[in-house]
């Protein structure tokens, strides 16, 4: 680790260690089983409203909703506009099936981009089957930094445009207790892929990250699809999967991508996501959690095209690498670890706080990287409002650094992990 990296991780644990002793302010006060409340509840009260109070606890069967309208601005993006809804539902006995989930956004920007994506978690009765899924259709932007870890923080980026369409789906059996094994379908396509800094005529030769290594394996760098089918074995423990408070989490696959199915090149690559969650502070009503998070892609076989990668920010749920932007750090392989530790603001839970950092690293076999050879650091803190109780949906505002202490706007809809 670099000696400028110290200094992160002494303002890190010093930030964990304010916190601790913020929690342990209300300690008796929790105790006494303060009930929980969310922003429903306020909304009831300052509006006087007499009608049916909401279920204090979540219905079999029945669809809950969570709001987030989105308005924002990025340098690469312009000005966004959109929406983010979260459902929750319980599809079995609440003794022994998990609640399910979905999140549901879709935003458009001034610079003529379009994403919409919906991800699914979804757990039936008794967790006998656990589907999941990953769906996205984006017209987008995005500078490209080239791959591994690079310490150029004055580096702008090359800047591109394309198509994007993701189909992601997983079916698991439960085999065991909290053991399941599972197949699924991952299919990845760009296309219309335009790298705006590509100069091909001479004297003005510039040739970009993604065309060169575009030509170098074989693909063409206008479009590429990688389509696969993947095996899987997974492990959850946890005791909710959209604000966990106890248990782990554990999910190991393997992709084949086969050009016989409509795969640009045949390829292979390793998946693992383990995440781990610590009881701080176990009180009756919100708890203080430590939670950690690492998860690793490897090209296992083949060539895999560039923008299919593994890259920061390109995760299921896009949270990865808070305090870099989407697509900083891009490489061949890639290992990402993270820690967040979590603490209630007020003794009925509506309102809390997070604090986290992050550490990534990529190689790069078309420049000579491995892994390990550099890391990059991301840390910050983040705020959170308790939209829902019974299902622990949480909107957050985090602000992310990074290396060179760039500052980051992230909001959220749902915990980042």
């Amino acid at each position: 680790m670099h000696l400028s990296h110290k200094k992160y991780l002494f303002f890190f644990f010093l930030m964990i260690k304010a916190s601790l002793l913020f929690g342990q302010t209300d300690t008796t006060v929790l105790n006494n089983a303060i009930p929980q409340k969310d922003l429903i509840d306020y909304l009831r009260h300052y509006t006087k409203s007499k009608g049916k109070a909401p279920d204090t606890s979540m219905q079999v069967g029945r669809l809950y909703k969570t709001y987030l309208p989105v308005l924002g601005y990025g340098p690469a993006v312009g000005f966004v506009f959109g929406g983010g809804i979260s459902f929750s539902s319980l599809l079995g006995k609440a003794s022994s099936t998990h609640i399910s989930s979905a999140l549901l956004n879709a935003s458009v920007t001034t610079k003529e981009q379009f994403y919409m994506n919906l991800r699914t978690n979804l757990y039936l009765p008794n967790d006998k089957w656990i589907l999941q899924g990953d769906f996205r259709i984006m017209l987008y932007a995005q500078p490209t930094y080239g791959l591994g870890i690079h310490k150029n923080e004055s580096d702008s980026g090359q800047n591109m445009r394309f198509n994007y369409f993701r189909f992601y789906e997983k079916v698991y059996r439960n085999v065991a207790k909290h053991f399941y094994m599972g197949m699924g379908v991952q299919l990845d396509k760009h296309f219309q892929i335009r790298d705006e800094q590509l100069d091909l005529d001479l004297p003005g030769l510039r040739v970009t990250d993604h065309y060169a290594y575009s030509q170098a394996k074989g693909y063409d760098p206008e479009k590429y699809t990688t389509l696969g089918l993947s095996l899987d074995v997974l492990y959850d423990s946890r005791d909710n999967s959209i604000n966990c408070y106890k248990g782990a989490y554990a999910q190991l696959s393997y992709r084949q991508n086969l050009s016989f199915l409509g795969s640009t090149q045949s390829s292979s690559s390793l998946f693992y996501d383990l995440r781990k969650y610590i009881v701080i502070n176990n009180r009756a009503t919100d708890k203080s959690i430590l939670a950690f998070w690492s998860w690793g892609q490897f090209n296992t076989s083949g060539n895999i095209p560039y923008l299919a990668l593994p890259s920061i920010g390109w995760d299921t749920y896009n949270r990865s690498g808070r305090g870099y932007v989407q697509g900083r750090l891009r490489g061949t392989n890639m290992m990402y670890l993270e820690s967040e530790y979590r603490f209630p603001l007020t003794a009925n839970g509506f309102l809390g706080a997070v604090v986290f950092i992050n550490g990534t690293t990529a190689s790069s076999d078309f420049q000579k990287q491995s892994l390990f050879n550099s890391t990059a650091i991301g840390f910050g803190a983040g705020f959170r409002v308790k939209m829902d109780k019974r299902s622990r949906t949480s909107i957050g505002v985090d602000l992310g650094m990074e290396n060179g202490n760039t500052r980051r706007i992230y909001f959220n809809l749902q915990e980042c992990f």
